[in-house]
């Protein structure tokens, strides 16, 4: 039986949020097909696994001490006892699921360390994932695929160190108020605010600056609908989804909203969005754009506003919250099959995509006992 490693958690202000989606796809996969084996990143960055991580109440109550601390060599997992400096062998990783929000687990750090091992990964690239986990490239890359996206200044915490005055003068003249401030590289509305003066706008910029090293201030958009898409592909063929309303109005839809109401419980309040047909294609097709061009894998979902007909990018979701299953599965039992096939679909591709690495001879022509390196451009 295959061995799919789930990883979630991360040295991430998500971490938490990564633990709600790690445990549902961890209770969800197929056992019948696959051995899921947990892998917990915590927020110092080590990783573990325990057989305990399927139960919610496990993270709940911080009761750690069943967990193995694990890395990752060769294509296989290791646990590692620090204390008796003894390693185990816990087996090859026949593929593996990212669910790890913010960070560098989804901003690329858990590609790059799956693909270091070989291990083929249902989850976006390093690259696209670097690139999204920015808003500011997010916003660069939209517009070189002529995607709209709103007018924004963005700011690093260096540059407002010392030309702080004159950004805030600018977002006067060149955006106006009300503007939204947001953390560059956190999502799940972490650290966003709606300034509607300069000293609530300096208040805001500061306070992202407390979570992140670059912040993007962007105009308001009036009378705003928050509309989602998502994509995903198997053996080549992109599916794209209807979609979905995730809210409306001048409200901006906070962390609060999303996980700590009881209304919501940690749920989307969703609905299809009831779109004129020009509207809708248009999405969808910004959302194949997206995928197709930078290469994507997995599910990822994209996030557009809408006003007065105007369709803009927001954000774009490598690692969306629950893997974005339910804006193809009306049941959550149907995820099972999905995340199956995308599974089985990475472990094929990459058999099939796998290229070989050559030698280009070069260490043999440099003269023995030369003791520096380097080489002419």
């Amino acid at each position: 039986m295959r061995k799919i490693a789930i990883l979630f958690g991360g040295k991430s202000n998500e971490n938490e949020i990564s633990v709600l989606t790690g445990v549902f796809v961890l209770n969800l996969i197929d056992r019948e097909k696959y051995l899921p084996v947990p892998v917990y990143i915590h927020t110092d960055g080590q990783m573990y696994t325990s057989p305990r991580m399927s139960d919610l109440g496990v993270f709940r109550k911080g009761d750690f001490s069943s967990f193995k601390r694990i890395f990752f060599d060769g294509g296989g997992m290791y646990a590692f006892n620090p204390a008796k400096t003894k390693v185990k062998f816990l087996g090859k990783i026949d593929g593996a699921l990212n669910c790890c929000h913010g960070g560098l687990g989804e901003g690329g750090g858990i590609s790059a360390l799956m693909q270091l091992n070989e291990i083929p990964l249902a989850s976006p690239g390093l690259t696209a994932s670097g690139v999204f986990l920015d808003k500011t490239l997010t916003k660069l890359a939209a517009k070189a695929l002529n995607i709209p996206v709103v007018e924004y200044i963005r700011v690093n915490e260096r540059d407002y160190a010392r030309r702080g005055r004159f950004l805030l003068k600018s977002i006067a003249s060149r955006l106006k108020y009300p503007v939204v401030v947001k953390p560059a590289h956190l999502g799940s509305s972490i650290g966003v605010a709606l300034a509607e003066s300069e000293e609530e706008a300096e208040k805001a910029i500061r306070t992202a600056f407390l979570l992140d090293d670059r912040v993007i201030i962007e105009r308001f958009v009036r009378g705003k609908r928050d509309i989602n898409c998502a994509a995903y592909s198997l053996k080549g063929e992109i599916f794209v989804s209807e979609p979905e309303e995730a809210s409306s109005g001048e409200k901006i839809y906070s962390f609060a909203d999303k996980y700590l109401k009881p209304e919501g419980k940690g749920e989307r309040q969703r609905g299809e969005a009831d779109l004129p047909d020009g509207t809708r294609e248009a999405i969808r097709s910004y959302t194949r754009t997206l995928y197709k061009r930078m290469n994507l894998k997995g599910i990822v979902r994209m996030d557009f506003l809408l006003s007065e007909g105007k369709i803009y990018l927001g954000e774009v979701n490598t690692v969306p919250g629950s893997l974005a299953y339910y804006l193809f599965c009306e049941r959550v039992s149907d995820a099972k099959n999905l995340f199956s096939d995308l599974i089985d679909d990475a472990i094929s591709s990459a058999a099939e995509g796998k290229k070989q690495l050559i030698s280009t001879g070069i260490l043999q022509t440099v003269p023995s006992g030369t003791k520096r390196g380097g080489v002419r451009p």
